[in-house]
Formats: structure tokens, C-alpha cells, sequence
């Protein structure tokens, strides 16, 4: 008789689940800015002692997510919009960057969640979904992502990315629903055809402009020229 061992995850897996857990919290605005949360409450939840979560809490601080105060806690921060600027600039020159850090050569199953996450856009434009909308977008970045063999290029850019992106998704709800859903399809089905062309530096300057675009946008609103 066969016996199956259920293999327990590693304490690096059970840090990274944790981390994305948050990560997508903040992000998706269940934990909205201004938001206090504690060590020992997150730690009994994920069933974790406190070591752990400590790391994680830091690594989330590090990306500027959160802001731990000693005897008060951990809060999740706003976005300023100098710093917000800087962060999107940031990103852009890394976006352009894309072809030259030792860009992927297997492109086949990154096309074929490309064409995945475009279908699902399709029916979005119809109905107003925002965490729909930002988990193509988090799939999206992570497509991009594996277009680079560049470790530490990798890990900057999501770093940003999710410091980022909660912005956009703040205000989503306020701007025109079925043009941004169109903007991200536009943006997909561009990449689309620059991965069949086996172009991947277009990929970066199609990113790149995108992202120049949402923060044009983000902008705008945050000055009040959205009425």
C-alpha cells in the first residue's frame, strides 16, 4: 500500500503566501489607507507565531505599504502624490529597460496568458469590477516580469508596481469604467503582437507608455481636473 505524505510548505513558502495575502489586501483596498492592523491579531489568524510575521510586516514596511509606530501598531500608509510621481518615474525608465536585462526566450506560455487575460477584459466592460480589473492587472505584471532573467530587475519592479498600483485602483471607481477596461485590453493585445514579432523591447516601451498614461490619469484626479 502506497502512503501519501502531505508535504508541509517550507517556512520561505509560508512567508511568501503571507506576504502576497497582505500585499493583495492593501492593494486592493480591503485594507484601505489608514488601516491599523497588529503583529499578534495577523499572526493568530494566519496560525503563525509572531518571528514570522514580524518579517513579514517588515518586508511590507521596506516596500512602503505600511508604517509600524512602536505601542501603537502597524498602519497601512496613503499615497502622496510627490512621491507617487516619483515612484511612476521610476517605473518607466525600468519598463524601457525590458529587452536589455537578459530578456526570456521561451514566450509561448506567456502568450497564452496574455490571450487569457485579454478574454477576461471582454466581459468586464459591461459590469464595474474593480478587483476583477486589478487581478489582470497583477497577472499582467507578472507576465511582464517573466519576460526578464534579471533577478534584481524583477524584484525592483514589483516592489514598485505594488507600491503603486493602489493608487490607480483608488480612484478607479471615479473614472470612466469601459474606456480603462479597453485601456488594458489595448495594452495587452499591443504586447501580443510585439511577443509574436519576438520583439520584447517593444513590450518595455508599450508598458512604459501605459504606464505614463495611468499616471497622467492618477494625476488629473488627485488635482482635482476629474469633474
Amino acid at each position: 500500500m502506497t502512503v501519501t505524505v502531505e508535504s508541509r510548505p517550507t517556512p520561505k513558502e509560508r512567508f511568501s503566501a503571507i506576504h502576497r495575502a497582505l500585499r493583495d489586501r492593501i492593494c486592493l483596498l480591503i485594507y484601505p489607507p489608514g488601516t491599523a492592523r497588529s503583529e499578534a491579531e495577523l499572526a493568530r489568524e494566519f496560525g503563525v507565531s509572531r518571528t514570522p510575521m514580524r518579517r513579514v510586516m517588515q518586508a511590507l514596511e521596506n516596500e512602503g505599504l505600511i508604517e509600524t509606530t512602536p505601542n501603537v501598531g502597524s498602519m497601512v500608509t496613503s499615497v502622496e502624490l510627490k512621491s507617487l510621481r516619483d515612484a511612476y518615474a521610476l517605473r518607466m525608465k525600468l519598463a524601457e529597460l525590458l529587452g536589455d536585462l537578459n530578456p526570456a526566450s521561451m514566450l509561448d506560455a506567456i502568450t497564452a496568458t496574455l490571450r487569457e487575460l485579454l478574454a477576461e477584459c471582454q466581459p468586464l466592460s459591461g459590469q464595474v469590477d474593480v478587483r476583477a480589473l486589478a487581478q489582470i492587472s497583477h497577472r499582467l505584471q507578472d507576465e511582464i516580469l517573466h519576460l526578464s532573467g534579471n533577478a534584481e530587475y524583477r524584484q525592483v519592479s514589483e516592489v514598485l508596481y505594488y507600491k503603486t498600483i493602489r493608487a490607480y485602483l483608488e480612484i478607479l471607481p471615479e473614472l470612466n469604467w469601459p474606456a480603462e477596461v479597453a485601456a488594458q485590453a489595448d495594452e495587452i493585445t499591443e504586447i501580443l503582437a510585439s511577443l509574436a514579432a519576438g520583439d520584447i523591447r517593444a513590450v518595455g516601451f508599450i508598458r512604459r507608455n501605459h504606464i505614463a498614461r495611468t499616471l497622467n490619469r492618477i494625476t488629473s484626479f488627485m488635482l482635482g481636473d476629474h469633474d
